[in-house]
């Protein structure tokens, strides 16, 4: 009997899977499923919102209370509604009155609060209450941080935090919650060197940690020796960061993304997903950091994956040296399968500059080259006059790659050095399967007039490249 009501249960989740993204026919299957699973498939499908739109479509719910343990309302500021405020308020209050359930498994809220704080805290309380496991609160919309008298560390089955605009702090004392937290995420927040040393101190289980636009007081320490999960660190747009130290040998990936600054690496051996979008500081008080981007290049030289700006291949490059020679710092990236390059201006990168990167990676799989707003026009005459005819003659194949598979130029605008880069790849790959041109709708009116010549000479080296517009 078991079996056979395990069975059928299968039988309507697979249904439900495949309705995904449909409510409607998500809440007309249920009226002829068990009791028993109405609410797990409400929960899990149907997010409040949805289900609120639907009560009236089905006889089955219209006079049921709410079921779904799912409190999304994420999308209660929708453009297309453009709802008040306090018509916000309303729903969620409507919410929150008719559930009836034991449990809440997920709270997504958005929302302007001033004036409304009571509310917020009556709504977050409630949740807490009821063994909430994933909360997400976003208080941008007030332009204000919200101070919530609430201690999160003391909560024992949160499993997702994430915080936006919102006071986030762990006392001193060490927190009898958050042991099964998995991902912690702050924005907009300010957070202290103890709140870090707490964090690692009592989240053994924590997977992922997302620091973005947040506020820290010179150095950011993470020591994570003992934990066997944490895999992401994520730090975006932090003010007052000047240094970071990581002791983490479960970390697999890791972006950055903000001013060149030096790191300190410990054992970080399982790392193979890397991000630097480094940004250039235009501030008066700006010199050169290319000494960072090199110091810290040696914790990456062995990942997988790597994704940076023009900022990293300008420190890379070659140099001028005592009696005019150029010189270029040995490295070497024996592992790198997938490379994105971002091209953010002002920069003197050319294909040289790629080409002479790429050569230093030999298990390369794929390449995404991003050039949105973005031209080479300015140094192309050095260019000219010292590369091309190396690059276009490539004598010995010192730049042949041998395993590349996968070209994607982001932003393509059909201009001379582009079609310089489109040709470097088809002569130099000969393992090539796919090579996609991305051309952007509000780049189009800057595109140069085809030059048809040379695109049917590189087509005729390779006939597969295909041109979309994004």
């Amino acid at each position: 009997m078991e079996k056979m009501k395990s069975q059928i249960h299968s039988f309507y989740f697979q249904k439900i899977r495949e309705m995904e993204g449909s409510s409607n026919k998500i809440t007309k299957l249920t009226q002829t499923i068990p009791d028993d699973l109405v609410e797990h498939i409400i929960s899990m499908y149907l997010p409040v919102q949805s289900l609120l739109r639907n009560r009236t479509l089905s006889k089955r719910f219209v006079n049921t209370a709410i079921q779904s343990r799912d409190f999304d309302f994420s999308g209660i500021y929708s453009r297309r509604r453009r709802r008040s405020q306090s018509e916000v308020v309303s729903i969620i209050e409507k919410v929150f009155n008719e559930y009836k359930g034991s449990e809440i498994d997920r709270l997504v809220l958005v929302i302007n609060h001033l004036g409304v704080e009571d509310k917020v805290i009556s709504w977050i309380n409630t949740c807490l209450d009821k063994n909430i496991k994933d909360i997400a609160l976003d208080f941008s919309k007030s332009k204000k941080v919200m101070e919530i008298p609430i201690n999160f560390s003391d909560l024992e089955s949160l499993q997702d935090l994430k915080l936006r605009s919102c006071k986030f702090e762990i006392p001193d004392n060490t927190p009898k919650g958050l042991r099964l937290l998995r991902m912690l995420s702050l924005m907009r927040c300010e957070v202290k060197k103890e709140t870090i040393v707490a964090i690692f101190s009592n989240c053994f289980h924590l997977e992922s940690l997302e620091l973005t636009e947040c506020r820290m007081d010179g150095m950011l320490s993470i020591q994570a020796k003992d934990h066997k999960k944490f895999k992401s660190l994520v730090l975006s747009s932090m003010r007052g960061l000047w240094n970071i130290h990581l002791d983490a040998p479960s970390l697999e990936i890791y972006k950055y993304n903000g001013y060149v600054i030096p790191f300190n690496f410990e054992r970080t051996y399982a790392l193979k997903d890397v991000n630097l979008h480094y940004n250039r500081n235009f501030s008066p008080s700006y010199y050169d950091r290319s000494f960072f981007v090199v110091i810290n290049m040696r914790f990456f030289i062995n990942v997988s994956v790597l994704a940076a700006t023009t900022i990293f291949l300008e420190a890379l490059t070659y140099k001028h040296v005592g009696g005019g020679k150029l010189k270029k710092l040995p490295f070497r990236f024996e592992n790198l399968t997938k490379l994105k390059i971002t091209f953010k201006a002002p920069t003197f990168c050319t294909l040289f500059d790629i080409a002479e990167f790429l050569k230093e990676c030999p298990r390369l799989e794929g390449v995404v080259i991003d050039i949105h707003n973005f031209t080479f026009a300015p140094h192309l005459p050095f260019w000219e006059m010292d590369h091309k005819d190396e690059i276009q003659s490539n004598l010995n194949n010192k730049y042949r790659l041998g395993f590349l598979k996968k070209v994607k130029i982001f932003g393509y605008k059909g201009y001379p050095h582009e079609l310089d880069i489109m040709e470097f790849f088809a002569k130099n790959a000969p393992s090539l399967v796919k090579f996609k041109l991305v051309i952007a709708k509000k780049e189009k009116i800057n595109a140069c007039v085809p030059d048809y010549a040379r695109l049917n000479f590189i087509n005729s080296i390779f006939p597969g490249i295909r041109v979309t517009e994004a």
